[in-house]
């Protein structure tokens, strides 16, 4: 389907979404999202919380295990002489 066109003042072409006002645009960027949203197929909620629970799992360990090194990397910091 060919969309329609118009020339602007200084001969250029345009859409006719182009041609729409801001308040236009947005509606069209809302009824687009909301469009695209209801195609997603979102997870059941079990799903939901096994991913949860390991994100905050993984996210507990990194935190430790970078704590560990950052609490070694001081103690030998400040191990090392000064000249």
């Amino acid at each position: 389907m060919a969309s329609q066109r118009t020339r602007t003042r200084r001969g250029r072409t345009r859409t006719a979404e182009q041609n729409l006002t801001l308040t236009g645009r947005l509606q069209t960027l809302i009824r687009d999202t909301a469009s695209e949203i209801s195609k997603v197929t979102w997870p059941d909620s079990d799903t939901t919380r096994n991913l949860t629970i390991f994100v905050v799992a993984l996210s507990v360990v990194l935190g430790a295990l970078l704590g560990g090194i950052d609490a070694v990397f001081v103690r030998v910091w400040e191990n090392i002489p000064t000249f």
